[in-house]
């Protein structure tokens, strides 16, 4: 007892008639915001998060989801080459989980088509989880995959039934406006490095590249597939560097852009006096680079919150979201590593 009596005090961990409490609303007011705050009054929903941000509250998943039998358990899964993926993005998913009482967990998928889709199909078996939300399109191998799930999963950046692309992560007409801005400079002759043939977002990237070229009247002198990471544009770029009728490059990313440039400063070539290069998604480093590097800007935050957000609406049986999933338009950003077409 004396023993005991030594031992501090531990701060009891707030509940939900404490929030409640505070807010001045019952505790069922507090359940359903845990729930899905969107059906609360604005004034009723201020009251409960300035309470629960009062009260530093956390809700015990595990308990709720013992009570309940509903699972609170996410998993976002990222491409192998998570180097290469928009952190940004999975940011804004996380964030949206959490604020809809979800936990987030983070898988990477790995290895042949076949052996990521035994991963999905591993992880849809599996017990405890509420939804997938993928930033990496679906393996093919279809024959691993489960007929039906009772687990709800959301492809960002895929196509809907109606073979639209979803999210501006599939939106490729920022590749039109690239060679638009580049024709306007006097460039003639394009070279595209393409991300990888699965990624609808490569696809449509390359496709409005395409298009665009074929109706300003330019020349596209080649297409190279990459696989999004600075070794597949330096490889890209040596191609590229054999080829002195060249003037702009478009890359499908801001990573294999910066290989491109290395590969054409290695062989002489300047960037931007010979050659232009434009990259996709304005990482936060472009700015940095020497020189620093024109790019794509897209709100990814925003994207991963939608996404998520739309994942959390499936699980709950609510109606699905636009399937257009409209999003702040696409930016160019105009850098040193692009210019006028050489004389």
């Amino acid at each position: 007892m004396a023993q005991a009596a030594l031992e501090p005090d531990r701060p009891k961990a707030p509940t939900i008639y404490d929030v409640a409490a505070l807010a001045e609303v019952s505790h069922q007011t507090v359940s359903r915001y845990l729930k899905d705050k969107s059906k609360l009054k604005p004034a009723t929903l201020e009251r409960v998060e300035k309470a629960l941000s009062e009260l530093n509250y956390h809700p015990n998943l595990a308990a709720r989801s013992l009570r309940s039998r509903e699972r609170y358990r996410v998993v976002v899964m990222v491409p192998e080459a998570s180097l290469y993926f928009p952190t940004r993005m999975l940011s804004g998913a996380a964030s949206a989980a959490h604020a809809a009482g979800y936990r987030v967990d983070v898988m990477s998928l790995e290895g042949s088509a076949e052996a990521r889709a035994q991963q999905l199909q591993n992880l849809i078996a599996g017990e405890g989880i509420a939804g997938i939300l993928s930033f990496v399109p679906r393996p093919k191998a279809s024959s691993l995959m489960s007929p039906v799930s009772s687990v709800p999963m959301v492809i960002a950046g895929e196509y809907d039934n109606k073979m639209r692309a979803r999210g501006s992560l599939a939106d490729g007409t920022a590749a039109a406006k690239i060679v638009e801005h580049l024709a306007s400079l006097g460039h003639r002759n394009f070279f595209h490095v393409a991300g990888p043939a699965n990624w609808p977002s490569a696809r449509n990237r390359r496709s409005a590249y395409e298009e665009a070229v074929d109706q300003l009247g330019l020349i596209s002198l080649g297409v190279a597939t990459g696989d999004w990471s600075p070794m597949s544009g330096y490889q890209a770029g040596q191609d590229i560097a054999a080829l002195p009728d060249v003037t702009a490059v478009v890359a499908a990313n801001d990573q294999m852009a910066i290989g491109v440039i290395r590969a054409l400063h290695e062989q002489g070539i300047n960037v931007p006096g010979h050659v232009s290069v434009f990259g996709w998604d304005d990482m936060a480093e472009s700015q940095f680079l020497v020189p620093s590097l024109s790019s794509v800007h897209m709100d990814l935050e925003a994207l991963g919150a939608r996404s998520m957000s739309d994942l959390v609406g499936r699980i709950r049986g609510e109606q699905p979201m636009s399937e257009d999933l409209t999003l702040a338009p696409m930016e160019l950003v105009i850098r040193e590593s692009s210019g006028p077409v050489r004389s």
